[in-house]
């Protein structure tokens, strides 16, 4: 990454950390069951692991970690297995589909949850506002 590209994506993280200071989040770097960031607002917490390496994560910043967040969970949202979409995979994709469904499944959970706990999906559309999502 470039000085200037990597100042973009610092001063972006910083926006979206702002942002959920604004409403009342809380971030914390969680190790217990592998990196995960816990968002925290109003005494409600939810977790989203975070898939990284170890040296990483321990440079990693909370608003970083946020804006990792979002990204992952702005393509969870976008993703649908419809009939057309189910059809279009090869075979091994379509050996995988029982897993990508729950998985699926899991991470749009997630994603319910942290409306929730900021309080709700206007507050989540901010952050993906400040993230440039």
């Amino acid at each position: 990454m470039s000085v200037s590209d990597q100042s973009l994506f610092t001063a972006r993280c910083a926006r979206v950390g702002s942002a959920a200071a604004a409403l009342g989040a809380t971030l914390a770097k969680s190790d217990e069951f592998g990196p995960a960031l816990d968002i925290g607002c109003g005494g409600n917490t939810v977790t989203f692991p975070i898939v990284t390496d170890p040296d990483t994560w321990k440079d990693t910043t909370v608003d970083e970690a946020l804006y990792a967040v979002l990204v992952d969970a702005r393509g969870w949202s976008a993703a649908t297995f419809d009939e057309v979409t189910i059809a279009a995979l090869d075979a091994a994709e379509q050996a995988e589909l029982p897993t990508i469904k729950r998985d699926l499944s899991l991470e749009l959970g997630r994603l319910k949850q942290l409306a929730d706990v900021l309080g709700g999906d206007d507050k989540l559309e901010t952050l993906y506002s400040a993230a440039g999502l």
